[in-house]
């Protein structure tokens, strides 16, 4: 044993191991030079050729108004926002029961909860008295969420707790004004998406879950993320733009600033190498959302563009840790992120204002935007008016709801009232 362990800590078995090292790292890194490539989601429109070759056509122009036609926003909201299943946040940014987060989401404003038996749910964020809104700020956490124009309460589960002077109004009974609740659906690995149909929605299309998974997997995403930061920005453009292709600039430039941030020590970027770890992987969820994981870190980003009209977008970022174990500094990781995609709008806000009207960007996306919005106006062609799938039908007596009528047309023709532009919801 005396004579091995000699050997062992002999200077020429440590320059031999220098060496093997050494050798090592050079052919992974010479591998890594030579066959490094960026993991992408193929779009649904390239076509595979059987020698393995993928080619993906040119996209047509897209039809005149596609990018600033308030016609075209408002079919958009019929066609997609009210029907689509619509990527909005990961179940970690809601820590605690009460912890709500607000969204506009094409006009319809919207709010998640974590309810007290932590099951993620989503309202319309409007109080079913006078459709003011309940959730004042854009996130927060409480187990009541009171409406402050007459005091009407809600509980996590949107049910109606209390409602001043109305106890005793002939016909009004309190399970009848809950929140209007929005259809979700919660992945594995708590993605939530939310649907609006009023309706029977479209059953949540197994291929989105195999993308998000294999993403997952090849980003060795651990199943504990852990939310490290996140902002809502609002962006003097089209939603469509924002989400046709533009990621790769901000992406390259996301990583070079959290390198800077990080900056991994010399064993880490040796076991990288050794290993040939490589996480850098992007995916893009129809029709809003796009998701990156970072090459040097074991961080993700999810940034979804949704439109509040069609020249004014909310772009909303959210940066998670899959090794929360890990220590980093949040503060400077939340800055250098912040930086960069508020420069990112900017320069979107640039390109979108001199954008040529009928140039379709070179993303798919939106070519399949076009096809699912040509389908339902076909719908709407057949129907012979507008579809809806959106719109609520209030619940109650006749008498009540005839009181209500009367009050709301008094409290709307009234100083300080806050209806809408167009006079009244759509739902």
């Amino acid at each position: 044993m005396d004579f091995l362990d000699a050997y062992l800590l002999s200077p020429g078995s440590i320059l031999v191991g220098v060496v093997t090292i050494a050798f090592l790292v050079h052919g992974a890194w010479g591998r890594l030079q030579r066959q490094k490539t960026e993991k992408f989601t193929v779009p649904t429109n390239a076509n595979h050729h059987a020698n393995g070759e993928i080619s993906v056509s040119k996209e047509p122009e897209v039809p005149g108004g596609w990018w600033d036609s308030p016609d075209v926003f408002e079919l958009e909201r019929r066609a997609l926002f009210s029907k689509t299943w619509i990527f909005l946040a990961n179940s970690t940014q809601f820590p605690k029961r009460g912890a709500y987060q607000s969204f506009d989401l094409a006009g319809y404003p919207v709010f998640l909860i974590r309810g007290k038996d932590d099951k993620i749910r989503a309202f319309h964020n409007v109080c079913r008295h006078r459709a003011y809104t309940i959730t004042q700020k854009e996130s927060g956490a409480s187990t009541v969420l009171g409406c402050r124009y007459h005091g009407w309460s809600y509980d996590t589960y949107g049910k109606l707790v209390k409602a001043p002077k109305f106890e005793d109004v002939p016909g009004f009974v309190k399970s009848e004004n809950s929140l209007f609740e929005i259809h979700t659906h919660t992945t594995e690995r708590g993605w939530v998406f939310v649907n609006l149909n009023a309706g029977e929605p479209a059953a949540f299309k197994e291929s989105t879950g195999a993308s998000l998974e294999e993403f997952a997997r090849d980003a060795s995403l651990g199943n504990n993320l852990e939310w490290v930061t996140g902002q809502t920005l609002t962006g003097a453009l089209n939603w469509k733009f924002g989400n046709a292709g533009h990621f790769t600039d901000l992406t390259e430039k996301l990583e070079k600033r959290i390198s800077e941030t990080l900056k991994p020590s010399f064993a880490t970027q040796l076991v990288r190498a050794v290993t040939q770890k490589n996480n850098q992987v992007k995916c893009s969820i129809f029709p809003t959302t796009f998701l990156y994981s970072f090459e040097q870190a074991d961080l993700c980003l999810t940034v979804t563009f949704l439109p509040s009209s069609e020249k004014t977008t909310q772009i909303r970022y959210d940066l998670f840790d899959s090794s929360p174990k890990t220590e980093t500094d949040e503060n400077a990781l939340a800055n250098s992120v912040g930086d960069v995609v508020q420069n990112f709008v900017k320069d979107l806000e640039i390109d979108f204002a001199s954008l040529d009207g009928r140039s379709a960007g070179s993303s798919s996306a939106n070519s399949n935007i076009l096809k699912e919005i040509q389908e339902h106006q076909k719908l709407e062609k057949m129907n012979g008016g507008q579809i809806l799938p959106a719109m609520r039908q209030p619940k109650g007596s006749s008498l009540f709801q005839k009181a209500e009528q009367l009050c709301k047309e008094l409290d709307c023709s009234g100083p300080g009232s806050h209806g809408n532009g167009s006079g009244g919801l759509d739902w």
